[in-house]
């Protein structure tokens, strides 16, 4: 089961996605009018969807191709519609560091070139760290 959201999560998932961006791109990007910097991210991402009881469906593990990224969310596209709201990404860095945080799926966009561009906002991270641990 995936554990719950707690008080000090935010901190815990801005901490933990602020070292992997500084792994990928050390320098911040100017000229962002957004609250929160945008970096961007070309990098696959493990998702693994969470069912409504909180259960991981590591079966239906798949993965995704990043977009952007900030220190409370991420966007990605994806070949298909997702009928989650709720997912664990697993993100990596190029010296193989990984973090997963479970997700908060806010929108979906189709794209004219036959994707879908989806969004969401990180609630917390958890231990999982990609398909390497999601059988145990």
């Amino acid at each position: 089961m995936v554990p719950a959201c707690s008080e000090c999560s935010e901190a815990k998932v801005r901490s933990t996605v602020g070292q992997l961006i500084s792994r990928i791109l050390p320098k911040k990007i100017t000229n962002e009018r957004r609250r929160d910097f945008r970096y961007p991210y070309p990098h696959l991402i493990y998702l693994t969807p969470i069912d409504p009881s909180g259960q991981p469906l590591n079966d239906l593990t798949t993965v995704v191709v990043g977009k952007n990224i900030t220190e409370r969310g991420i966007d990605f596209f994806h070949r298909d519609p997702l009928p989650y709201r709720r997912v664990i990404l697993t993100l990596e860095s190029d010296d193989g560091t990984r973090a997963s945080l479970v997700t908060d799926l806010l929108w979906t966009r189709f794209t004219r070139q036959g994707w879908y561009d989806n969004g969401g906002r990180f609630l917390h991270v958890v231990e999982q760290n990609g398909p390497d641990s999601l059988s145990a």
